[in-house]
């Protein structure tokens, strides 16, 4: 109650005037401590939220939909690598059947050039034998320079037979390390990749399971939080029978000014007095003890805190790895596995890569392979016509081609020689090819589009991304639950209202109470408590006020008849305090 008249002041004495001013002081002090109390309290609620805040995020984190779909893609992954030692034995037993191939037409190729030059020594011989018959020569010539060009076809086939083995023999060597490494390898790998993807959905609910009782932990500390705001309550009802207390001496004053309070004799007047300070005095006391029991329920619901606050950062601390150990989390184990198991496959699929070009470069060399010997095959067709014709001319020269047509004749013979080997070198070329299109279908994948490597990347990926959520966030929740166990701690000395308030009411209730405890006479006054006792009462905000005014003053008249309401509790008591 800030202003009072100077007249009540002057009435009060100044013995009242102290105890009014004792009083103002109490009120402002409440009021500050408990408005300080309140910012600290909303600083603690607000600390809180942020933990709940970041356990929403490590649930998030925690998808358990999305780590059986990581489980699942690991296990095709796992399917792929296990696979790929026969994938690649297949592969090395094409190269050798390609190797194999190549050697077989060196052979045959090696036949056809021994038979072109049989064919050169026959037509050279036919060119010598006939040079007497005229017009032979050019006929003759005409054989060996088709005869020769069919050898430089032969040559060129050669050619490309030695580069074709230069490709297949550093191939199949690349290809034996690479299945004496998967032998070593990938059993490893594919046992870690599968005890990672299994251990990862229990990882997962054990967290979520752990982030759970986090949460209520941290729900019951926000409810015992909202406990404490409600039972801050109590800084404004103090506040107010303080106000009530103060009000008392003012309708004291005020009625000692009047006309009426004026006539009032001296010994009147002080037993007015004691009556008043009787009464303010026992509501002091009143209030001082239902101040005293509501903040000390508030210091030791703070307090409680501590033990919900160190839970809390113990079961963050199991949730959160050790960072000098990033094997000891299970999802980081399984992206060191991921990447252990990519660095194999971009080994395997380096080894298909050149395995691709193997079987483009062979299917290359096999259409010009194929090519050449079909240009053969048209030169052994041109030189059995030749022979023909000129075994034809010589039958009619007579006895003088005789000899030529021998000659002839072994060219169509050795001819016909060329031809069965070159379509020998024809099913060779199929087979070749046959093989090097067999390859082709060797790598690593699924029969999808996508590389085996790139999913494993695509997984390790998104693990990595979820991993480092979720350290962020545990992280977080580290730092937080902290923070909050520090504001706790400050907390607890400004929340101890009764500390420095519950002395100041002490000294308030003590400098009010008067000096005799007797009740005065109240007959030659009951006009003036008529005047003074409705004021006071009609600011009571509370049943406690007023039965003890009507223990000393007695109810007023016109005061309506109060129905007393049973409460459970002291929180019920607060929930429907007036102010």
């Amino acid at each position: 109650m800030k202003q009072k008249s100077n007249t009540a002041k002057a009435q009060i004495g100044i013995q009242g005037q102290a105890i009014v001013d004792r009083l103002e002081h109490a009120r402002g002090r409440i009021e500050k401590r408990f408005l300080d109390g309140g910012t600290v309290l909303l600083s603690i609620l607000d600390s809180i939220d942020k933990l709940v805040s970041t356990l929403d995020h490590v649930t998030g984190s925690l998808d358990e939909e999305a780590a059986s779909r990581t489980k699942t893609a690991l296990t095709g992954t796992m399917n792929e690598l296990s696979r790929l030692p026969d994938l690649e034995k297949n592969r090395q037993e094409d190269l050798v059947a390609v190797s194999a191939i190549e050697k077989q037409l060196r052979l045959q190729v090696a036949d056809m050039r021994e038979t072109l030059r049989y064919l050169r020594t026959f037509a050279i011989t036919a060119k010598i034998s006939g040079a007497v018959i005229p017009d032979f020569a050019g006929f003759a010539a005409e054989i060996i320079e088709r005869i020769q060009f069919g050898t430089t076809q032969a040559e060129l086939f050669a050619e490309k037979l030695d580069g074709l083995a230069a490709k297949v023999s550093p191939a199949t060597k690349r290809g034996r390390q690479i299945l004496e490494s998967y032998a070593v390898l990938i059993p490893g790998i594919v046992t870690d990749l599968a005890a990672s993807a299994d251990q990862l959905n229990g990882h997962h609910r054990e967290l979520a399971n752990t982030a759970t009782t986090v949460r209520q932990l941290a729900g019951g500390v926000q409810m015992k939080l909202a406990t404490v705001l409600s039972a801050m309550q109590v800084g404004d009802i103090t506040r107010q029978r303080i106000e009530h207390c103060q009000l008392a001496f003012q309708v004291l004053g005020e009625y000692l000014d009047t006309p009426a309070g004026k006539k009032l004799k001296e010994a009147q007047r002080a037993r007015l007095w004691l009556l008043i300070r009787q009464l303010v005095s026992r509501q002091l006391e009143q209030t001082h003890a239902d101040f005293d029991r509501d903040t000390s329920k508030i210091v030791s619901t703070v307090s409680s805190f501590d033990a919900e606050i160190r839970h809390i950062l113990h079961l963050g601390s199991k949730m959160k790895p050790d960072d000098d150990d990033a094997s000891g989390s299970i999802i980081r184990q399984l992206e060191c596995n991921i990447a252990k198991a990519k660095d194999i496959v971009h080994q395997v699929e380096a080894g298909a890569i050149e395995a691709d070009a193997l079987c483009q470069s062979t299917e290359a060399i096999v259409n010009e392979l194929v090519q050449s010997i079909e240009v053969v095959k048209v030169v052994r067709t041109d030189i059995q016509y030749m022979a023909l014709n000129t075994n034809l001319r010589c039958s009619k020269i007579g006895e003088e081609g005789r000899a030529i047509n021998v000659i002839t004749a072994e060219l169509r013979n050795f001819a016909g020689l060329m031809d069965g080997t070159a379509e020998n070198i024809l099913v060779s070329l199929q087979s070749l090819q046959t093989t090097a299109a067999r390859m082709r279908g060797t790598g690593p994948t699924d029969g999808t589009d996508e590389r085996l490597e790139t999913r494993l990347a695509s997984a390790s990926d998104s693990i990595h991304a979820a991993a480092d959520q979720m350290d962020a966030s545990l992280k977080n929740l580290d730092e937080q639950g902290r923070a909050a166990a520090t504001l706790m701690k400050k907390a607890i000395p400004q929340l101890d209202f009764n500390a420095e308030l519950g002395e100041i009411l002490a000294e308030c209730t003590a400098l009010s109470a008067p000096e005799i405890d007797e009740v005065p006479a109240l007959d030659d006054i009951a006009s003036a408590l008529e005047e003074i006792a409705p004021r006071i009462y009609k600011s009571y905000t509370m049943v406690a006020e007023r039965d003890i005014h009507a223990e000393i003053l007695g109810r007023p008249a016109s005061a309506q008849p109060v129905v007393e309401q049973v409460f459970d509790n002291d929180d019920d008591l607060l929930e429907t305090a007036l102010f």
